[in-house]
């Protein structure tokens, strides 16, 4: 037997119970079988025993004498809890347990959960001081390249005041030394040479 084949027996087995209850009885079974994966399949199957076995286990959930704890208002598969049936006891009977660890349960204890945040609340202030120091390394990388990519255009703009100036005062001393030669040739031949040297440099 397969597990379409425990499910298809199962479904025709709970015919005499409600729609609703037979589906969320069935889906139950689907997600159980999911839970534990293709590769355990048959180990479920054994420890599920015969569709005939689980149909009964859960109509008398459902409908169990007295309507105790066990009667329809307190149905195990409406809460998700039913268990599955694991074989028989000693009478022969069948008997109801809950499924063994490991098998299609994945739920963390409270004891992990306790142990998980124990262990965040014990290393924030080192993973803070890592993130802190990561931050900081990349922060400053960014001013170093923002600092240089400044100072480069910085140079570039200096230099580029400079050559204007140097072209003015050029300028200047080309007109005084043209001026001038005719006055003190000597002083216009400096003034002359001076404006061809700063014009050279700029």
């Amino acid at each position: 037997m397969n597990r379409t084949e425990f499910l298809r027996q199962l479904e025709c087995l709970l015919q005499t119970i409600s729609p609703a209850e037979r589906e969320e009885a069935l889906q139950y079974y689907r997600d159980y079988f999911d839970d534990a994966g293709e590769e355990n399949e048959q180990s479920v199957l054994e420890a599920l025993g015969t569709p005939a076995r689980v149909a009964e286990n859960i109509r008398r959930d459902l409908y169990g004498s007295g309507g105790g704890e066990e009667g329809y208002g307190h149905s195990p598969v409406r809460g998700r809890e039913m268990v599955p049936y694991q074989g028989t006891g000693p009478s022969g009977e069948g008997e109801s347990s809950r499924p063994e660890p490991g098998r299609g349960e994945r739920k963390l204890s409270g004891g992990w959960i306790a142990l998980i945040v124990v262990l965040c609340v014990i290393a924030s202030p080192v993973l803070l001081g890592v993130a802190g120091g990561i931050l900081g390394v990349v922060l400053g990388a960014l001013g170093s390249l923002l600092g240089l990519v400044v100072g480069w255009f910085a140079l570039i703009f200096g230099f580029g005041v400079a050559a204007v100036l140097l072209f003015l005062i050029m300028l200047v001393l080309l007109v005084l030394g043209f001026v001038g030669i005719w006055k003190a040739f000597p002083a216009g031949l400096v003034c002359l040479g001076c404006g061809l040297l700063c014009g050279g440099v700029g």
